[in-house]
């Protein structure tokens, strides 16, 4: 399956992400929270909730992000029909 070289090299690109500059890092685990979520990523989803509560989030930062990826995902699925429908989104 997945070699260890390729999984260390995956793990050393999701440290990176999440140690960013930019953004805090409660802020990058909401984001990558909210992401999981919307691609439907149940590991990913509990990675980031577990880090999220190490972190000290809420129960409603959370409920937030989550709330948020169901709306993208919503909106992609609605995006989808309107395609196939041949409307303009």
């Amino acid at each position: 399956m997945i070699l260890p070289e390729h999984n260390e090299a995956f793990e050393k690109f999701v440290n990176t992400v999440k140690g960013n500059s930019v953004l805090s890092p409660e802020t990058t685990t909401l984001i990558f929270l909210g992401a999981a979520m919307a691609i439907r990523c149940h590991p990913c989803a509990e990675r980031f909730i577990a880090q999220a509560k190490d972190l000290g989030l809420s129960d409603e930062q959370m409920g937030t992000a989550a709330a948020i990826a169901m709306c993208v995902r919503a909106g992609s699925t609605r995006a989808m029909a309107m395609e196939i429908a041949g409307m303009e989104p």
